[in-house]
């Protein structure tokens, strides 16, 4: 391979005779940034706008609905006191440094979401213009003209790094709207946006790593995984305050909005997007156009896999990292898990909260896991999601239509696929579920572990309900197939919040995860999980018949 710059023309020439109208960058490794950066936001806009929405809008609800949740401040700072004596409650939504304002409230409930959702949307976009780019061939076309060696990758960032400042201006100018002084309303959107500053960075360098889109993503949402459990472990731990200096989420937490607006950790997460983006640049000069550093392992000469040996080939990296995340996350919450009977014994506004009024404390004790089992049920639906898409990406770059040259039915071809979206979050399901009970009760709690793992797997309806909703985009409308991401995170916003923000019950029945009944009831209502599964059949039924009946996308 002769490399990606042999193609490229970074001295930026000029036809003889034209006008000196050369911009700034002109002749530079930069050549060409703006004119991709214009293109990739006419690319990205409708992309992009659902992020910004989700990420911006969300805190004013939960600002707005502040006042009827306490009667008096004093039950407020109750519930503060309470949580800031149990590292449970900071392992998940981070420390409640300032419930007796709606704005302190509003930082503590949605905080951790809206980091990780920002990072999220700027790690698929930079990916998607660079790695994804070289894959689907679209790259080799743009580095083709007058650009410079780095002018894709900068412009990538550089559109992460302005959604990233939307997210705050429009979190910051949204709370104010809603009430909030300026000072925790913009504080928080630095959070936010600061976040996305620094995975933009992370994305930046895994993109040069990974040779594959899909790989530039699972090592920038690991690192992002790792950033989320150290911070957690600092703010848990007894004595480990320096772990929050170790990791992007740990210095964006150090904003403290509402309670301190301390925006000079935010400096420290542009430097660090700055530096990420320089190291990516020096990456990519020493790696050919096409490949990462990371080679991918090369198939045999010959092989007779089949279509459901070539599905496993295909997901095995994505089900051992999966697997990995499951365990790992279970056994955390089930060491945390054992810290809640002090603080469902001590208040009864917590009691009536997360216990929805249980009257045993193992039942309390129970209530509390059955949330952590909900978290890694919405990480079971992104792997389910997951498998599927990868499926439509065979025939978004074109490998499918030559798969199905061969005397092959659609439904052959597909079915692998089904099974492992159907599989591989179940069985992720049960090991998390296991490993939480395991390591609760190795840290002295009497959890029932037959029944924790019967909890974990009444989850798994609800993550066929989302591969099904993805299987049933890819096969009637593949290029809307985005949606199955929002509906993802609809649910998981109205199923955690919305019973603090006190939806209406007919809103919360709309989530599959809401509706999920206690095992530890002495007759549960199963009801709604049947009508889930049935949901998910005819989604399943109607999503196959629309891709055998529909044309291959052309690229």
């Amino acid at each position: 391979m002769t490399g990606r710059h042999a193609l490229t023309h970074p001295t930026g020439t000029r036809a003889a005779g034209t006008a000196n109208t050369r911009s700034p960058l002109a002749g530079t490794p930069l050549t060409g940034t703006m004119a991709l950066l214009r293109h990739a936001v006419r690319l990205d806009r409708w992309k992009l706008l659902p992020w910004l929405l989700v990420i911006g809008i969300f805190p004013t609800v939960s600002y707005s609905v502040y006042g009827s949740l306490f009667s008096t401040p004093l039950e407020a700072k109750a519930l503060q006191l309470s949580l800031g004596t149990n590292p449970a409650f900071s392992l998940l939504f981070g420390p409640a440094t300032d419930l007796g304002t709606a704005a302190g409230f509003t930082a503590w409930r949605v905080q951790m979401f809206g980091m990780f959702f920002a990072a999220l949307m700027a790690v698929f976009t930079v990916t998607r213009h660079t790695r994804a780019a070289e894959e689907s061939g679209r790259a080799e076309l743009l580095d083709s003209g007058v650009v410079g060696r780095h002018a894709r990758l900068a412009s990538a960032v550089v559109l992460a790094w302005l959604a990233s400042a939307a997210v705050t201006v429009l979190v910051g100018l949204a709370l104010m709207v809603a009430g909030s002084p300026p000072a925790p309303a913009f504080a928080l959107g630095s959070a936010f946006g600061g976040m996305g500053l620094a995975f933009a960075g992370v994305a930046a360098v895994t993109a040069q790593l990974g040779s594959s889109g899909r790989t530039a993503n699972t090592l920038a949402a690991t690192v992002l995984g790792v950033s989320y459990l150290l911070r957690g472990l600092g703010d848990t731990l007894d004595d480990s305050q320096w772990l929050l200096w170790t990791s992007p989420m740990g210095w964006a937490e150090k904003i403290r909005p509402a309670s301190e607006n301390e925006l000079r950790p935010l400096l420290l997460l542009l430097a660090a997007a700055l530096a990420l983006a320089v190291l990516a640049a020096w990456l990519e000069s020493r790696r050919d156009f096409g490949m990462g550093l990371i080679a991918p392992r090369g198939g045999p000469a010959r092989g007779r896999l089949g279509t459901w040996g070539l599905t496993a080939r295909l997901n095995r990296g994505a089900f051992l990292t999966w697997a990995v995340v499951f365990v790992a996350l279970g056994s955390v919450y089930g060491l945390v898990a054992t810290t809640m009977s002090g603080i469902f014994r001590d208040n009864p506004f917590v009691r009536q909260m997360i216990a929805f009024r249980l009257a045993t404390e193992e039942q309390l004790l129970f209530a509390f896991v059955e949330v952590l089992l909900l978290v890694l049920a919405f990480i079971g639906g992104v792997f389910g999601i997951q498998v599927i898409l990868r499926f439509h990406t065979e025939e978004d770059e074109g490998r499918a239509e030559w798969l199905l040259s061969e005397p092959m039915s659609r439904l052959s071809y597909v079915v692998p696929t089904i099974v492992l979206a159907a599989l591989g979050p179940a069985v992720g399901m049960a090991a998390g579920s296991a490993a939480l009970a395991t390591s609760a009760r190795l840290a002295g709690s009497e959890l029932d572990t037959a029944k924790v793992v019967f909890q974990g797997v009444a989850e798994v309806p609800a993550l066929w309900l989302a591969a099904a909703v993805a299987l049933f985009l890819v096969g009637l409308a593949p290029r809307a197939r985005a949606g199955a991401w929002l509906l993802l995170v609809y649910w998981l916003l109205l199923t955690m919040f919305g019973p603090v923000l006190k939806a209406p019950d007919w809103l919360l029945s709309t989530s599959p995860f809401h509706v999920v009944p206690n095992v530890m009831e002495s007759s549960p209502d199963w009801l709604p999980v049947g009508w889930t599964l049935l949901l998910s059949a005819v989604l399943l039924v109607a999503g196959l018949a629309g891709y055998r009946r529909r044309d291959l996308l052309s690229r």
